[in-house]
């Protein structure tokens, strides 16, 4: 298995799923991470970054899911796996909200509208 450490655009997206299902606006969120892996797989290979089969899959992101879950609630739900880039992506949307969109849209510019 390689591993491939998450980056920042990557971090950002979860958030938004993370917000869009915390706030009731997703039907449903196993889809929603899908499509959310099949984009992250594709951005890998536009960018050229080596992967294999379980490269941002679909079970790999329920986990960071309950990382994000965990960092997001305090502990109170969630696994307590999550990285210090999580923590400082949490942290971030938290203080700059508007950069934090203006990633999110840069991300979905770039990736999700080809």
């Amino acid at each position: 298995m390689i591993k491939v450490n998450w980056d920042v655009e990557e971090l950002v997206a979860l958030v938004d799923v993370y917000e869009r299902e915390s706030s009731g606006l997703l039907q449903d969120l196993s889809e929603e991470l899908e499509s959310l892996s099949n984009v992250l797989v594709k951005r890998a290979d536009l960018l050229g970054i080596g992967h294999d089969e379980k490269y941002r899959n679909l079970n790999g992101l329920k986990m960071m899911y309950q990382n994000l879950q965990y960092v997001m609630s305090d502990g109170e739900k969630g696994l307590s796996g999550a990285s210090r880039a999580m923590y400082d992506v949490c942290d971030f949307r938290k203080k700059c909200p508007t950069v934090f969109e203006m990633l999110l849209n840069e991300f979905n510019t770039k990736y999700r509208q080809r």
